[in-house]
């Protein structure tokens, strides 16, 4: 038939198409010239979980960085538990009082949703950017790499 791109399918004539394929040429001649009448389909799926805090002052007190950090590990791993979720890397995140930021990710080996294994890791990413005479103003801990409950049964039965 000589059709080669999209433009030459808008350009070839409707009946023939029609002709040739049925009612599916006349689809395919509507959608070579931008007609679509069928509904848009929405689906999205979280890629990341995560949360920070910002402290009203910023702050050097490293016993209350590693307690927020946990704090917010907790609220992380409500989050994916409610969400029947599990993950497999972590990612923090620090700013200290001069707006420099840094993040640093870890990924596990195994998948899991525990709040422990969150706030093993978290502390341990952390580490290298706790410095006694540097002021903190921000701290995140964010989880990714997420696999439904269901999906996870899929694959340990395999």
């Amino acid at each position: 038939m000589g059709i080669k791109t999209i433009g030459d399918l808008a350009a070839y004539d409707a009946s023939r198409l029609t002709e040739e394929f049925g009612v599916l040429g006349t689809q395919f001649y509507l959608m070579a010239h931008g007609v679509d009448k069928s509904e848009v389909e929405e689906t999205w799926e979280v890629k990341s979980l995560g949360r920070e805090f910002t402290f009203e002052e910023d702050i050097s007190d490293l016993e209350l960085v590693l307690k927020t950090l946990d704090e917010l590990s907790e609220e992380v791993c409500k989050e994916i538990s409610d969400s029947n979720l599990y993950f497999k890397t972590v990612t923090v995140k620090i700013r200290y009082e001069n707006f420099e930021t840094h993040t640093h990710s870890k990924t596990l080996a195994f998948l899991t949703n525990r709040l422990k294994d969150l706030q093993k890791t978290s502390r341990e990413l952390i580490q290298p950017f706790l410095q006694s005479d540097r002021k903190i103003r921000l701290l995140g801990t964010r989880v990714s790499k997420l696999v439904s409950s269901e999906k996870r049964k899929t694959l340990t039965s395999l």
